[in-house]
């Protein structure tokens, strides 16, 4: 018990001290295999039918965040923290589900007698949805990966800030993607130069409701 209450602390002292770090010290690197870890571990996130709409770009070439940065407000730690990161939702996820699905049989998650009838159903369910309800789906499966992608980089000791203040069509033409792949957001990451500010947070009764 007394170890699951430390974990616990752990925790909870990372989502205190994560805050939107904007001054970063220049010329840090941060080894291709820790941010694969980061990326490896936030894939552990939820997402509706297992689609996984998230998609990423690491940049760490500094003449195309030089290019990025007037497209995003001048943002300084668009260029001095050690990568930008670009978080894009997949609205054609829902593509890949054959493949998804078998690889679940593959590793064991799904018997395999049950393979057709999950495909099927699911592509049933899909082909009842807008192009507006895919794209909704894609953002928020992305929005949670993106969440734990900050925990755990507080955790392993790396700050980070989220940055929604860009051109999309921008970003479409300096990071070539595909087309369905919509930006959402920009985040630096690295070692913090100054530690970022602190702000206030609405008391639980203004923003919840216990129905009982």
């Amino acid at each position: 018990m007394k170890r699951e209450g430390a974990q616990k602390m752990d925790l909870e002292k990372v989502i205190k001290e994560r805050k939107a770090v904007r001054h970063y010290k220049e010329n840090v690197t941060i080894p291709k295999s820790e941010i694969e870890e980061l990326l490896r571990l936030s894939s552990q996130s939820p997402s509706g039918h297992n689609l996984q709409s998230w998609r990423v770009a690491v940049i760490t070439n500094n003449e195309l965040r030089e290019k990025i940065k007037p497209f995003a407000h001048d943002q300084e730690q668009v260029v001095t923290a050690s990568a930008l990161l670009v978080f894009f939702a997949d609205t054609h996820s829902a593509e890949r589900l054959d493949d998804i699905y078998k690889q679940d049989v593959a590793e064991g998650f799904l018997p395999a007698e049950m393979l057709e009838a999950k495909i099927a159903d699911s592509h049933a369910y899909h082909a009842t949805l807008t192009a507006q309800q895919l794209t909704e789906n894609a953002i928020i499966d992305t929005c949670l990966f993106v969440m734990h992608f900050m925990l755990l980089a507080k955790a392993k000791g790396y700050d980070t800030v989220p940055m929604r203040g860009f051109s999309a069509d921008a970003i479409d033409a300096l990071v070539e993607t595909p087309a369905n792949y919509k930006p959402l957001l920009l985040m630096a990451i690295g070692k913090a130069e100054k530690e970022g500010y602190g702000t206030s947070r609405l008391a639980i009764d203004e923003f919840a409701e216990f129905i009982q």
